[in-house]
């Protein structure tokens, strides 16, 4: 199993940044080997983070630890069933090994989102794929 973090360096040492828009390094970490095995540096082009996006998706990540997500990188995440959890301000090592405690993020910024509730209970009326 693959997780990806979003962070502000690119090492175990390193923070998760506070938003998704915001992260320096895309680490894509190999669960069952308990390591690092890519670190993505951002392109200063990608704006709207579809690159870092799609690289999680490319990756087969199951999971992404971040902060806050824009639209954009949120709705092509929740389309391919990747997994949202908020680690913001963790440690890298510290979220990766908590990464099932987290809380979920069920929507972007200034989204309408789900409350954590509607997700455990499989009812959701709201109209994103992902909760449908």
């Amino acid at each position: 199993m693959k997780i990806a973090v979003l962070a502000d360096g690119c090492d175990y040492r390193s923070k998760v940044t506070e938003k998704f828009v915001d992260a320096r390094w895309l680490l894509i970490v190999d669960m069952d080997q308990q390591r690092i095995c890519e670190a993505i540096e951002k392109n200063e082009g990608d704006t709207e983070n579809k690159d870092l996006a799609k690289n999680i998706i490319d990756r087969d990540c199951e999971s992404v630890i971040c902060g806050e997500i824009n639209k954009v990188p949120f709705e092509i995440l929740a389309d391919q069933g990747v997994t949202r959890s908020l680690g913001n301000g963790l440690i890298v090592a510290d979220a990766v090994r908590c990464e099932y405690m987290l809380e979920l993020i069920t929507d972007y910024i200034g989204g309408q989102g789900c409350s954590s509730e509607s997700h455990h209970t499989g009812t959701c009326d709201c109209e994103h794929d992902a909760c449908n």
